[in-house]
């Protein structure tokens, strides 16, 4: 009986601090979920989807093997972890060696890598070539919003 009993104490003893230890993570996901947000990164499909359903976003086109880009990223994650309600959209160049002219026919711009554009109601309204700071970029999304 004895050899019961103490199997099932270590039985839950384990299972405590498998439960604290799944309790501690499950807390840091959330508070990461809570105090960071990053951009989007979406598809052709999916850009072509949301300008046929006459959408309003921000829309960043750029090359992610550049540095220029790889700069702005980490400036388009502070701006949406700061201002969570606005989602900016990014598009990898990267992906096809004809996407100068989808973009082109699509949003009917040429883009430069990288650049920012606002799109309201499927259309350009707004644009900004190159790799922005923190400030223009905030300034940017502010002005035409």
């Amino acid at each position: 009986m004895n050899k019961i009993k103490d199997f099932f104490k270590k039985a839950w003893k384990e299972l405590s601090v498998f439960a604290l230890v799944l309790v501690v993570f499950l807390g840091l996901f959330a508070y990461r979920n809570a105090t960071y947000k990053t951009y989007k990164t979406i598809s052709e499909k999916k850009l072509t989807a949301m300008v046929e359903n006459k959408k309003n976003f921000v829309l960043v086109v750029g090359n992610s093997y550049t540095d220029d880009t790889a700069t702005y990223e980490e400036v388009m994650t502070k701006y949406t972890t700061n201002h969570r309600k606005t989602n900016i959209y990014f598009i990898d160049s990267y992906t096809d060696e004809d996407f100068d002219t989808y973009i082109d026919k699509l949003l009917d711009v040429s883009p430069a890598y990288p650049s920012t554009y606002i799109v309201k109601n499927g259309k350009v309204t707004a644009s900004k070539d190159g790799a922005l700071d923190y400030v223009t970029l905030a300034d940017f999304i502010a002005s035409h919003n």
